[in-house]
């Protein structure tokens, strides 16, 4: 057995707190050292064990998740963040990412659908990943126009319809249906965007999830640090595992895996 992922909870609902710490105390991943039942027991708590991920509802009591997280930050740097929230409001999200977006994770209670989707971004948070739910994704992703003098300005209006699409978590099949072209011309078009924002094609997964996270970058919908952006190196990045299907929507569930910052 691996070297497990230690855990911090902080719900405001006992039931809540207690029910997500008997489930993850089943998977022999992730070992549960605390339980806090408002924001500011979360972050004295974490100030004094430091666990590799805080699981935050945004609602905590006293001091809400978000702000909650923040000081976290400053006294465990280390720590990643899973934030929870019941409603897919973007205000949120982005506040919570306004700082930077390293080692953090937006989720929506309603779309938690297993224990093993769960760990997967615990262990994702751990090391420096960023972890978006695909609702938001989506719901950020509507209409929006490139900034001028951005990466993306040497895509074509065609390039930048599929990418705007991949960024929705499509498939390539989807993007294909949606633009009346053919899936090989699609695979086309995401080799030439892959290489104007200078991302290695191999292991496409990779370039799709950093394109997109540049995407969002450069039409202001999730407001980051240049240095949070990820470079042209291919770095490694893992998708979820709940969705390995070419022809199912991918949740993209790492944008960027940045080192995380000493403690």
């Amino acid at each position: 057995m691996g070297q497990q992922t230690t855990v911090l909870i902080a719900d405001g609902h006992e039931m809540m707190r207690e029910s997500m710490g008997l489930i993850l105390s089943r998977d022999s991943a992730v070992r549960v050292v605390g339980v806090a039942a408002d924001g500011q027991a979360a972050v004295t708590m974490a100030a004094a064990i430091h666990p590799d991920v805080a699981i935050l509802d945004i609602g905590l009591p006293r001091i809400n998740g978000i702000e909650a997280g923040r000081q976290i930050r400053q006294m465990a740097p280390a720590t990643g963040l899973v934030l929870l929230s019941a409603h897919d409001r973007a205000e949120y999200m982005k506040e919570f990412f306004r700082d930077d977006s390293v080692g953090k994770a937006f989720l929506l209670k309603g779309n938690l659908s297993s224990t093993r989707d769960l760990v997967r971004t615990i262990q994702d948070v751990a090391v420096g990943r960023t972890v978006l739910d695909p609702t938001m994704v989506t719901k950020l992703t509507t209409n929006q126009n490139v900034r001028v003098g951005s990466r993306l300005k040497g895509l074509t209006n065609r390039e930048l319809q599929v990418l705007a699409l991949m960024a929705k978590a499509h498939s390539n099949k989807a993007v294909a249906e949606i633009l009346y072209i053919q899936p090989r011309t699609v695979e086309h078009h995401i080799s030439s965007i892959l290489a104007k924002l200078g991302f290695n094609s191999d292991g496409e997964s990779h370039g799709r999830v950093h394109a997109v996270l540049t995407y969002l970058d450069a039409t202001g919908q999730l407001p980051l640090k240049s240095s949070d952006l990820p470079d042209a190196t291919g770095r490694d990045v893992e998708s979820s595992p709940a969705r390995t299907s070419q022809d199912m929507p991918p949740r993209i569930s790492a944008f960027s895996p940045i080192p995380r910052r000493a403690a």
